[in-house]
C-alpha cells in the first residue's frame, strides 16, 4: 500500500490563492444584488440578506497575532434574521469572510458554498 503523498506548503498557498481568486471573481460577478450568506458556525445558522456594492481584501498583518485575519471584505448594506424571525441591520456596511484554510464546495451561477477554518457558507443570489 502506497502512502498519500503530502502537499508542499508551497502546493497548498498555491491552491488557497486559486480558491480565494475564484471565490472573489464569483462575487465581483455578483455586484450589485442581493446576496444570502447562511453561516454556520458553533452549531447555529445565522442567515445575512446583503446588498453587495463592492468586494475588498484585508491582508493579515501581523501572522502572530490572528487578530486581524486575512479577510474578504463584502461593503454594502444588509440585515441579519434574528433568533426570532425579525431582520435586524447590521452594525456596518462590511461583512467578512476570513480566508483561512479556504475550501470552496458546490456551487454554480446563483450560489456557491465554501468553508473556512471557523464555519461553513452557502451564499446564493436573492
Amino acid at each position: 500500500m502506497q502512502a498519500e503523498r503530502q502537499a508542499s506548503p508551497e502546493e497548498r498557498v498555491g491552491t488557497m490563492e486559486k480558491q480565494i481568486r475564484t471565490l472573489s471573481e464569483w462575487l465581483e460577478g455578483k455586484t450589485g444584488q442581493t446576496l444570502k450568506i447562511e453561516k454556520k458556525e458553533d452549531g447555529d445558522t445565522d442567515i445575512v440578506h446583503f446588498d453587495l456594492r463592492e468586494i475588498g481584501e484585508r491582508s493579515q498583518d501581523n501572522p502572530v497575532d490572528d487578530y486581524l485575519e486575512r479577510a474578504l471584505l463584502l461593503r454594502g448594506t444588509g440585515n441579519i434574521v434574528n433568533g426570532d424571525g425579525e431582520a435586524v441591520p447590521l452594525p456596518g456596511d462590511t461583512y467578512e469572510i476570513v480566508l483561512n484554510e479556504l475550501q470552496l464546495g458546490d456551487g454554480g451561477e446563483d450560489s456557491l458554498a465554501l468553508r473556512n477554518d471557523r464555519a461553513e457558507y452557502v451564499i446564493s443570489v436573492g
